[in-house]
């Protein structure tokens, strides 16, 4: 009798390019890790398969079945991730900016003038100014303004303002851009599981491995100060490779040891 086992986690998941991939100004040559995953929480792979029956006969009963693997739908879910794994979660380009102009940052400040009616906003080199009564939302027009050091003068004093402002921020930022496609053709997929014999107790390796996965876009965000922290769902569709009689959609390879155990 064949002996019974479990799989449950699933670890070291890596995607690697199938062609050569530019990702934030980085070039990828087929077969390099272009992103890997170690800390995935929940993992679901779902087989698609075409049947087609032969019916015929009393009550029309299906006699003959052909069924052809179409897909696997695979989607797991991550607690943390970083930029490359975002941008590969929505299938978006990633963009390195470093602009010599800065990049404006839309800004909010609430406080007082001085003594000398001078707001101070804590901010330099600012643009598109728009200063208000705190009490009745009047718009106030600046006398005089020096946006590279954030200094405007109303000539009110101790006057309570709020300002709508946006300033120059030249450290640079990484940008993911949804709507232009990160990836157009296909990756490969390989991750680990482990293995677990229910009657000997042993552990072994399973290497698990997708070589056609195409990227979907399925971006699911939920924000807020109540909200948990975004959980990143992934989204990829395993498609056959191999001609009539060798075609697959994933391989499961079972190793005789536990090649990880001391990890």
């Amino acid at each position: 009798m064949e002996n019974q086992f479990g799989l449950k986690e699933l670890y070291d998941l890596t995607l690697k390019a199938t062609y050569p991939i530019e990702m934030a100004g980085r070039k990828f040559e087929p077969g390099e890790v272009i992103a890997r995953f170690d800390k995935i929480q929940i993992a679901n792979f779902k087989e698609i398969t075409k049947r087609v029956s032969a019916n015929g006969g009393y009550d029309n009963r299906a006699h003959v079945i052909w069924e052809d693997p179409k897909e696997i739908q695979l989607n797991f879910t991550q607690g943390i991730f970083s930029t490359r794994q975002f941008a590969l979660l929505c299938n978006s380009r990633l963009v390195y900016d470093f602009p010599e102009e800065g990049i404006l940052v839309p800004t909010h400040f609430k406080g007082e003038s001085d003594e000398g009616g001078i707001i101070t906003l804590g901010k330099k080199n600012v643009e598109n100014v728009f200063v208000y009564d705190a009490k009745t939302y009047e718009r106030i027009i600046p006398i005089t303004a020096d946006l590279e050091k954030g200094k405007l003068a109303i000539g009110i004093p101790y006057v309570d303002v709020e300002v709508d402002f946006e300033y120059k921020y030249f450290n640079g930022a990484t940008s993911c851009y949804l709507g232009r496609k990160l990836i157009e053709g296909y990756l490969q997929l390989e991750g680990k599981s482990r293995v677990k014999d229910d009657i000997t107790g042993k552990t072994r390796t399973a290497i698990l491995r997708i070589p056609r996965l195409k990227l979907v876009s399925d971006l699911t965000m939920r924000l807020g100060r109540e909200a948990t922290p975004v959980l990143a769902n992934f989204n990829a569709i395993g498609l056959p490779v191999g001609g009539k009689g060798s075609k697959k959609i994933m391989e499961l390879l079972f190793l005789n040891d536990d090649i990880d155990a001391d990890m």
